[in-house]
């Protein structure tokens, strides 16, 4: 048996200044700013075959069925741009089409693919503290794949905040409020079995008081979310997106307290040194080195 909770909205405004957006939601709830990004060139130019234009011959990982027990496989990115291009072709023109193609998700195409850089002039720095600024794109993860690319419910390993930025296409994202994590049945430290649009509340009947929020994201928009939003992520049409997950001070903190409720040692790890950033000043460029691996690992 199944039912749906009442889905609420999520705030919409155009760009706001760094300091209406930390004063108002920051720690706070989640927040749409809509085409506050519009301006990228990157909007108007990137599709999965730009991408593979600039590097036909980059080998990328892509995701291979359900998430989160799939498994990983390798390509040319110019391969992988023919197969999604094919796959949405047929998908078009039949109601039937076969399953999508795998998902290129958690890759850090701009320190891959540099000249990308060229295409986020404008790039909103501010909205990051310092340690994240000067360097910001090397903390980037990106998400490229067709129409029908699904994430199911989970929350960000590092328990960070995340800015999110969708270059083409449209995403439908359906979160779930981070104080209602334990309706969840959450698995694995970040997984839930739980489908937030069709809950079957018979087998996870906690899950009927969860607040569930809803949302569309756009080419040009920009969502954040706070720490531990639960979220599943449907993407409507091909889509290119990437995120920038960052700590600032009292998610950091609360972050290394996570150890008590089971966050693996691995990502302490990462969050530790992510603290020294923050709060203890260290720099980035000395710190990227053993944050490397986090940056490069699909989740």
């Amino acid at each position: 048996m199944s039912a749906v909770n009442l889905a609420l909205p999520v705030d919409v405004h155009s760009k706001l200044s760094p300091e209406d957006f930390y004063a108002n939601y920051v720690n706070k709830k989640p927040l749409v700013m809509r085409g506050a990004v519009s301006g990228f060139p990157a909007v108007s130019r990137w599709s999965v075959r730009y991408l593979a234009s600039l590097a036909p011959d980059l080998r990328v990982r892509l995701k291979t069925g359900s998430m989160p027990e799939g498994r990983t496989t390798a390509t040319r990115l110019d391969d992988y741009a023919r197969i999604v291009t094919e796959w949405e072709e047929r998908a078009a023109a039949s109601r039937e089409a076969d399953e999508p193609p795998p998902y290129l998700h958690d890759l850090p195409l701009l320190t891959m693919i540099p000249r990308l850089l060229d295409d986020l002039d404008g790039f909103p720095a501010e909205y990051f503290p310092k340690f994240f600024q000067n360097r910001w794109w090397k903390f980037t993860q990106f998400f490229v794949g067709p129409s029908g690319a699904l994430t199911p419910l989970h929350f960000d390993t590092l328990l960070t905040h995340n800015l999110f930025f969708q270059v083409s296409g449209t995403k439908r994202f359906v979160m779930v409020h981070p104080d209602d994590r334990d309706r969840c049945y959450i698995n694995d430290w970040r997984w839930s079995p739980v489908d937030p649009d069709e809950p079957d509340t018979e087998r996870y009947p906690r899950f009927g008081g969860a607040r569930v929020l809803t949302c569309l994201v756009e080419a040009g928009d920009v969502l954040y979310m706070p720490p531990g939003t639960l979220h599943k992520v449907m993407s409507l049409t091909p889509s290119i997106s990437f995120n920038l997950d960052w700590h600032d001070r009292s998610s950091a903190i609360r972050s290394l307290i996570a150890a008590r409720d089971g966050m693996p040692a691995r990502n302490l790890g990462y969050n530790l040194l992510f603290t020294l950033g923050v709060i203890g000043k260290v720099p980035s460029a000395v710190l990227m080195p053993a944050l490397k691996s986090y940056y490069t690992y699909v989740s």
